[in-house]
């Protein structure tokens, strides 16, 4: 069964060249399935912080182990439409974090992820304001920028 409502934690990863770390998903249970690019993150467990559920996912979704990753940098509302009828509401929190670029493993990923996750890759800025894929948030390059500004 679904809850009402999820909380969330997606964590903007950073490699020493300012490209960005984000996955391809589906997501076929949603009235409108979507494909879309997303930083790694996911669902924040009833007993966790969005902290602690942001440092979990990183590791489950890349294999990075990271213990700080400071406050949030932002954060988002949003209602998701399932195919089943039933609707959820949302709150994400997003974190950063730096670290050299390196390949990320697979090892952790739940079950339905290795189904909704497709692909991996580093993102520069300039690809992701140039691509034609989709990806989320839509502001997600807004979201960079002000990261990335001294």
């Amino acid at each position: 069964m679904r809850p009402p409502h999820r909380r969330v934690s997606r964590i903007l990863l950073f490699d020493e060249q300012d490209a960005l770390l984000l996955l391809l998903t589906a997501s076929p249970s949603l009235a409108t399935p979507v494909v879309r690019w997303l930083t790694p993150g996911g669902g924040v467990e009833d007993h966790e912080s969005h902290h602690e559920g942001a440092v979990r996912e990183l590791f489950e979704e890349t294999g990075l182990v990271v213990h700080d990753l400071g406050a949030p940098v932002w954060t988002m509302s949003g209602q998701s439409h399932f195919a089943d009828g039933t609707s959820q509401t949302t709150y994400t929190e997003f974190f950063v974090t730096r670290t050299r670029r390196f390949l990320p493993v697979r090892d952790n990923w739940m079950d339905n992820e290795h189904v909704d996750i497709s692909d991996i890759r580093w993102w520069s800025l300039d690809e992701l304001e140039t691509t034609t894929e989709p990806f989320a948030p839509l502001d997600l390059t807004s979201i960079i920028r002000s990261q990335l500004s001294p």
